[in-house]
């Protein structure tokens, strides 16, 4: 199976929640990535799928539009 790569889109901003807007994966995550043994990182790749940053809270500047 190939190598798991980052999710990180190079939109790094977090909520109060320390959820990345981009990727949404914690900051713990992202610090730990290159950590991660590959089965690590799917499994945090599929909760990125179930998370929303907190309702209200939007990035600087234009990042969403």
């Amino acid at each position: 199976m190939p190598e798991v790569h980052s999710p990180c889109i190079k939109q790094c901003f977090r909520d109060s929640n320390d959820l990345c807007f981009g990727c949404r994966r914690t900051g713990e995550e992202i610090g730990n990535w290159s950590k991660y043994s590959d089965e690590e990182k799917r499994a945090i790749i599929e909760k990125t799928y179930q998370r929303s940053n907190v309702s209200g809270e939007t990035p600087p500047g234009n990042f969403l539009s």
